[in-house]
């Protein structure tokens, strides 16, 4: 019956601002443990477990020469943006990843799927250029494969015998090639580590209120008085600390 009452008062009469800094204070020894051991498991996970990747770039650029061909200068556009829906999704196709590994050896026994997984591909609005991103734990892999990715798809594309008419002399590398990343693209550490701070401290709130939800004791003469609207005439010293000071 009392834990009854004390939770239905605190679901009644809420928690004033007051009580909740009362009882974090009466628990900081918890949160700084609590978090801490948090942040710790979050610096190891992200300085020692996880496998920094780095990420390589390169461009290819979709055009349609309209200068030579009947084409008008907006009948031209027209079709370049028609073209780079089909390229993005040429350039991940198996056809072309499939070349990829065969000219990468460093890339082992990878399969198609698993590569298109580490291959990122954007573009800017109004802009006819693809950015080829792939991410890699070895940077010169990285690199080496955001180029072949490029070149393969336009040597596809441009096969005489087995081209694809729609992006026939459309696509151009454009240069430099993808250099060889010096920093990891991922994890971000500094990022890992304060949400790992940010988790701890959540965590041990949550321990802390489920806790005093579920404490059925009554701390003070004021929560007897107001869940069980009984006036306390005197209290008896419960703590040794307490009893000294009244002797």
């Amino acid at each position: 019956m009392d834990e009854m009452a004390r939770q239905e008062g605190f679901v009644e009469e809420g928690i004033t601002l007051q009580q909740l800094l009362k009882i974090m204070w009466n628990n900081i020894i918890l949160i700084m443990l609590v978090t801490l051991w948090v942040t710790v498991i979050g610096i190891i996970y992200t300085y020692v477990i996880v496998t920094p990747k780095y990420t390589a770039t390169s461009q290819v650029i979709v055009q349609v020469d309209w200068s030579n061909t009947q084409y008008s200068e907006q009948t031209a556009i027209a079709i370049a943006n028609a073209l780079m829906l089909t390229y993005q999704e040429f350039v991940v196709s198996d056809l072309v990843l499939e070349s990829v590994i065969e000219d990468v050896p460093s890339l082992g026994n990878i399969s198609a799927s698993s590569l298109k997984k580490m291959v990122t591909i954007s573009s800017k609005t109004g802009v006819y250029i693809f950015y080829i991103r792939v991410e890699h734990p070895t940077p010169e892999v990285a690199s080496a494969v955001a180029d072949k990715i490029v070149e393969n798809s336009i040597t596809i594309a441009n096969d005489p015998e087995n081209g694809f008419l729609f992006l026939q002399n459309k696509l151009k590398k454009v240069p430099p090639d993808a250099k060889v990343p010096s920093v990891p693209s991922s994890p971000n550490k500094v990022l890992n580590v304060m949400i790992s701070f940010i988790l701890g401290a959540i965590l041990s709130l949550g321990i802390i209120f489920v806790k005093e939800m579920f404490n059925n004791k009554y701390q003070t003469k004021d929560d007897v008085e107001r869940h069980l609207n009984l006036r306390v005439i005197a209290t008896v010293p419960g703590t040794i600390k307490e009893r000294k000071l009244v002797d």
